[in-house]
């Protein structure tokens, strides 16, 4: 009695770690050449064994689980990614200090934001030139932030309790100052904004930080100070 070959079961399977949507999923086949034993009608349920394909199965991967959903901010807040997760971030204007700046940040459901990466500082400093140049005639002053320091000597430090220290302080020339005792240590940092027609402070240069008195504000140019709070 002549013997029917074989079937040949090949399972190849990928690696889903990196979740790829590339066409290389994992794929089975079985190959076999029972077609060829036709004057062999009793051979022909040989063919049953093509069944076992149905094993490649087992080496199916798990489904995929749902992704999770993207945290939101509440309408006129600007989304931005830290790593901690996602981070709601506002421009109020004002001619505040520190205190007066967190205390409405606060009223807000917020507090005054710190800046954890590059990438957030462009997105606040955009925000920044934005209102000021939509809602007022200014061309160039000042956003307040949530960094501040305990006295000259110590690193800067941001005091929102979600940023991930400090690495998008971009410092301007010659920043940052101690300042004197006559008008106050620098311990506190602002950012400077300034658009086409704006007259140049000292060596300040636009979405970039300096530092001044926390308690003191000022007038003769844009001012205003950036709220931040957790998105849901």
């Amino acid at each position: 009695m002549r013997k029917c070959p074989k079937t040949i079961l090949t399972s190849i399977v990928f690696d889903d770690d990196t979740h790829s949507s590339s066409s290389s999923d994992e794929s089975s086949y079985s190959s076999g050449h029972h077609g060829g034993h036709g004057s062999h009608g009793h051979h022909g349920n040989h063919g049953n064994h093509g069944n076992h394909g149905n094993h490649g199965n087992h080496g199916g991967r798990p489904p995929r689980p749902p992704p999770r959903p993207t945290s939101k901010c509440e309408d006129g807040w600007t989304r931005v990614k830290r790593q901690g997760g996602g981070w709601c971030v506002k421009i109020f204007e004002g001619q505040t200090n520190q205190p007066q700046s967190e205390a409405i940040c606060n009223s807000n459901g917020a507090t005054l934001s710190g800046v954890e990466s590059q990438e957030e500082r462009q997105t606040v400093a955009e925000l920044g030139r934005t209102y000021m140049t939509t809602r007022t005639a200014w061309k160039q002053g000042s956003l307040r932030f949530g960094i501040q320091r305990g006295d000259v000597n110590s690193p800067f430090f941001a005091t929102d309790g979600f940023s991930n220290g400090v690495a998008g302080i971009t410092w301007t020339g010659g920043e940052p100052r101690t300042g004197e005792p006559r008008f106050g240590w620098y311990t506190c940092v602002l950012m400077w904004l300034q658009v086409p027609g704006g007259g140049p402070v000292e060596q300040r240069r636009d979405a970039e930080f300096f530092s001044k008195v926390c308690h003191q504000t000022w007038s003769g140019a844009f001012r205003g100070f950036v709220c931040g709070k957790k998105a849901k």
